[in-house]
């Protein structure tokens, strides 16, 4: 027999351009998600930012992406689950120019990147 893998789906409405609010709300889904036995839990695309290009402040929130991963690895590693946290929106810069990536990162329940994938189109 295949073995069972019990997954969180969670859905949540994020308040926009409140990062650290957002990661909270997804943070007490997880932990619910976690002792109800969840192994896996998979956020929804962009539920740290919500979806606000034309905002000027969009880009500078998205240059904080990496401490939103390393928050979720944590969170991995508290929780003992894997998580998808979605897609977060990360800004580079090129030739001067800020480049919004759509990335979607798969961790393990030790914290670690296992898996990242960036969509060819933001939306």
């Amino acid at each position: 027999m295949a073995p069972v893998v019990k997954v969180a789906i969670i859905q949540l409405y994020p308040k926009p351009m409140q990062l650290e609010s957002n990661f909270q709300k997804a943070a007490n889904f997880i932990r619910s998600a976690a002792a109800q036995g969840a192994q896996l839990a998979v956020l929804p695309e962009y539920h740290l930012t919500n979806w606000l290009p034309k905002d000027p402040q969009f880009g500078e929130l998205c240059d904080q992406w990496e401490i939103y991963v390393k928050k979720y690895q944590d969170l991995a590693r508290e929780c003992s689950i894997s998580i998808v946290p979605g897609t977060i929106v990360e800004r580079y810069f090129e030739e001067g120019e800020g480049k919004l990536l759509n990335a979607a990162y798969f961790i393990d329940p030790q914290g670690d990147i296992v898996g990242k994938y960036v969509k060819k189109n933001l939306w």
